[in-house]
């Protein structure tokens, strides 16, 4: 356990600002074990929205990188690499498809991968806070138009029971009134006899 803690203390972490457009990690992996052996390697992805915008656009909708970092065994090795490799031609051959991209590259001093895991998952918490928050939101929101929807229809058949005691009562005075003035009508036609 002693050497595996030796052997990670001894890491060195080099930082890449740009990635050219249709550069893997496959391929990036490759170029920079050529200088030494490679722990480790994150390539963070564009954004999805300058993504579809790129497609929109009439460009190319496959997955591009941004920035990435790469752990090296060595951090005398990894800042050995930094500092050569900054601002030199990514393929030195006159027709190759990289020849006109610059690698920019910095060595992180007393970084360690474990910093860069503790951002990645606080951006995922934030991320689903977020997210969580929304849902919530759209939840409370929903049960209010379910609620007032509820209250419409209530208030639709209590005003049908009104409208139907009010229709029975008119109909009630209707009848009463058609029967007193029946009653009227006889009483009129019969005469008493003194």
């Amino acid at each position: 356990a002693l050497k595996y803690r030796e052997k990670f203390a001894k890491r060195g972490v080099i930082y890449l600002s740009r990635i050219p457009p249709f550069m893997k990690p496959n391929k990036v992996r490759s170029i920079f074990e050529e200088f030494g052996e490679v722990t480790r390697l994150y390539l963070a992805e564009e954004d999805i929205k300058q993504r579809v915008k790129r497609k929109e656009k009439g460009g190319n909708a496959s997955k591009q990188f941004q920035e990435g970092w790469i752990e090296f065994a060595e951090k005398k090795l990894a800042r050995n690499v930094a500092e050569s490799l900054n601002n030199t031609r990514i393929d030195g051959k006159k027709g190759g498809f990289y020849h006109d991209d610059l690698w920019n590259i910095k060595y992180l001093k007393h970084f360690k991968w474990d910093y860069l895991t503790e951002k990645l998952s606080y951006e995922r918490r934030v991320r689903d806070s977020k997210i969580n928050l929304a849902m919530a939101h759209a939840k409370r929101s929903n049960a209010e138009v379910v609620e007032l929807m509820e209250k419409a229809k209530v208030q639709r058949i209590v005003e049908g029971k009104k409208r139907k005691r009010e229709e029975s009562v008119s109909v009630d005075r209707d009848h009463s009134a058609d029967a007193r003035e029946e009653m009227n009508k006889i009483i009129k036609k019969v005469r008493q006899v003194k």
